[in-house]
């Protein structure tokens, strides 16, 4: 269940946000790619499984344990349910949804400077960022939610990591 929020609750509203984005400056004055040439590249598929998804994957796993860990939970024998395995997966679903909020950011900046990139400009992703957060919060502390999505509350200190993991790849 935790993969179907991210998929069809997380995901769509910045995906549908980025193919609306308005093109970069200058991009008219650049030569068009060759005939041959193909939209889904090498380059792109290194960077998009190579790069974001191996970050990805650390920092969601890293999630996972670290949260077992200061829960004094036993990493030789893990717990495939009871609260601190739900509390560990609550963060796990939170830093894929964190890190593809900064997978968002960082794929409208192109070739510039993040800190080039007018953040407000498109309010479909911006509504998409909200709508994340939004969710995840509702999946993390409404107890109804609890049980279908096998989440728990975190703790303010979890939100310290998780609020770092979309820095992690700009």
């Amino acid at each position: 269940m935790q993969i179907l929020a991210i998929d069809l609750g997380t995901d769509m509203v910045p995906a549908l946000g980025l193919g609306v984005e308005s093109p970069e400056e200058g991009v008219m004055d650049k030569p068009p790619r060759r005939l041959s040439g193909r939209l889904l590249n090498r380059q792109l598929l290194l960077k998009a499984f190579v790069w974001y998804g191996l970050i990805e994957a650390v920092l969601a796993m890293g999630a996972f344990f670290l949260n077992y860990w200061v829960n004094q939970g036993n990493l030789n024998h893990l717990a495939s349910s009871g609260p601190l395995y739900r509390e560990a997966t609550t963060m796990t679903l939170g830093a894929i949804i964190f890190t593809q909020i900064g997978m968002v950011m960082n794929s409208r900046k192109g070739r510039g400077s993040i800190f080039q990139v007018k953040h407000f400009a498109n309010r479909i992703i911006s509504l998409g960022i909200v709508l994340e957060i939004v969710l995840f919060i509702i999946l993390s502390y409404v107890p109804l939610f609890h049980t279908l999505f096998n989440t728990a509350p975190i703790g303010l200190d979890d939100w310290l990591y998780l609020l770092a993991c979309p820095y992690l790849l700009l």
